[in-house]
């Protein structure tokens, strides 16, 4: 199954019916009126879709066909209190992650870009939590992110310091539970890697 964030609203590509508190529309899987379906994810009332089909890996290869594939990598960072390291960009909050550069590994660029964008050290990965997935309009082209998630400790307990070049304009450790993510202003696919965290 593929969960796929576009506008903020979830397009999943699943060989099931899924049970989820949504009340999203099921469309099965037809080539001929594919096109049609994607062009209906641009709308402003797009408010999410089930899309069951057999061959999920092949549905998901032709709905990135539409996409340029960008590929990033962040982290759910815990330091020896178990707090989790929070970013706010743009005043949204959000985890650390970036692009990853050529000739990086996704282990590689995720502490890299949490090193950047928090100024913490001491990182270590333990295993890749999470794969999510969302699309948006740059420069004239629709993009689909692709974002490894690890989960991180860290023994830094020095100064954090927001990357402002980014647009990070806050970092802070949080004492976060699976209560805390219904009502953090946050986007709905970073509420999704919480979510499959916190389960």
């Amino acid at each position: 199954m593929y969960k796929i964030f576009i506008n903020d609203k979830p397009f999943f590509i699943t060989n099931s019916k899924l049970n989820i508190d949504d009340d999203l529309e099921t469309i099965f899987f037809n080539k001929t009126l594919f096109d049609s379906l994607l062009q209906s994810t641009k709308n402003i009332d797009f408010k999410g879709i089930i899309l069951i089909c057999e061959d999920v890996e092949m549905v998901f290869q032709l709905f990135a066909s539409n996409y340029k594939l960008i590929e990033a990598a962040g982290g759910l960072v815990f330091n020896s209190n178990n707090e989790l390291l929070l970013i706010e960009r743009l005043g949204v909050w959000d985890l650390p992650k970036g692009k990853i550069d050529s000739g990086e590994t996704p282990e590689i660029a995720a502490l890299r870009e949490v090193e950047e964008e928090c100024a913490v050290n001491g990182l270590s990965i333990e295993y890749l939590a999470y794969k999510s997935y969302h699309t948006y309009f740059f420069k004239d082209k629709y993009i689909l992110k692709r974002t490894f998630w690890y989960k991180m400790n860290t023994t830094f307990n020095g100064l954090l310091v927001p990357q402002e070049e980014e647009n990070i304009t806050k970092v802070e450790w949080q004492h976060f539970t699976k209560k805390n993510i219904t009502n953090l202003n946050t986007y709905e696919s970073i509420k999704d890697v919480l979510n499959n965290y916190f389960v």
